[in-house]
């Protein structure tokens, strides 16, 4: 009776280890986007943000080790060297107008690597994030740099303020 227990016992641990490789690892979730743009964003010029998604490790490695700066230049090349492992949702900023309720629907969740947010400003600094596996986040561009906070970080942020 214990080597048909031992027996089970090794065959369940074996079954659910096997089992968790079967679903796959989603790296991004993100479906919308509220950008908050302050007016003295960009010293009141407007800009472009994109939102960079990775779907292949090399593309992955070349955006996190990259800048706003380094980005923006390189980005028709990057479309082209990465055409079938890259996509890019576009937005024009402009400072007092916020964009609330945008929607993204990536062509894939299971093969996203990574999603980045580049915004070119035109003053110095990184201007990249990393969006991080939130379903749904908030962009505030002030003056000098930009702030990703996510809407479960947001949520908290509120009711620690009541």
């Amino acid at each position: 009776m214990i080597k048909f227990r031992t027996i089970i016992a090794a065959f369940a641990c074996f079954f659910v280890l096997t089992a968790c490789s079967l679903f796959p690892e989603i790296n991004v979730w993100l479906r919308k986007v509220d950008f908050e743009v302050d007016p003295g964003a960009n010293k009141g010029e407007p800009f472009v943000c994109h939102i960079v998604v990775a779907y292949s490790k090399d593309l992955y490695d070349a955006l996190s080790g990259m800048d706003a700066q380094g980005y923006f230049p390189n980005a028709d090349a990057l479309k082209k060297k990465y055409k079938d492992s890259i996509e890019i949702f576009e937005y024009d900023m402009i400072p007092g107008k916020n964009k609330l309720e945008q929607k993204i629907r990536l062509r894939s969740y299971r093969q996203a690597k990574a999603a980045f947010l580049f915004a070119r400003y035109s003053t110095p600094g990184k201007f990249m994030e990393n969006v991080g596996t939130a379903p749904s986040i908030v962009v505030r561009f002030l003056p000098y740099k930009m702030e990703l906070i996510s809407a479960t970080s947001l949520e908290a942020l509120v009711d620690k303020a009541k």
